[in-house]
C-alpha cells in the first residue's frame, strides 16, 4: 500500500482568501418608523442603538452603518 501525504489547500480555489484567514462578515441594520410622533422618534433612536450595539458586539462582524427610513 502507498504511502499518501495529504497536503491542505491553504487559499480558497474560487476566492482566493487565505483559508486561515477569519473574514469578518459585513453588516448594517435597517431602521424605520411610520410616523413622526414623539413616540415614534423615541422608537427610532432605540432601534438605532439597538442595531449599532448589537452588530458592534460580534466580533466576526464588521459594522457598516445603520439605514433608516422616516
Amino acid at each position: 500500500m502507498p504511502n499518501v501525504t495529504v497536503i491542505p489547500a491553504t487559499r480558497n480555489l474560487h476566492t482566493g482568501v487565505r483559508n486561515d484567514a477569519v473574514a469578518k462578515r459585513r453588516t448594517a441594520g435597517y431602521a424605520r418608523v411610520s410616523t413622526d410622533s414623539e413616540e415614534q422618534l423615541t422608537s427610532y433612536e432605540a432601534q438605532v442603538d439597538y442595531y449599532t450595539n448589537y452588530i458592534k458586539s460580534r466580533p466576526e462582524w464588521e459594522f457598516v452603518n445603520v439605514y433608516t427610513e422616516m
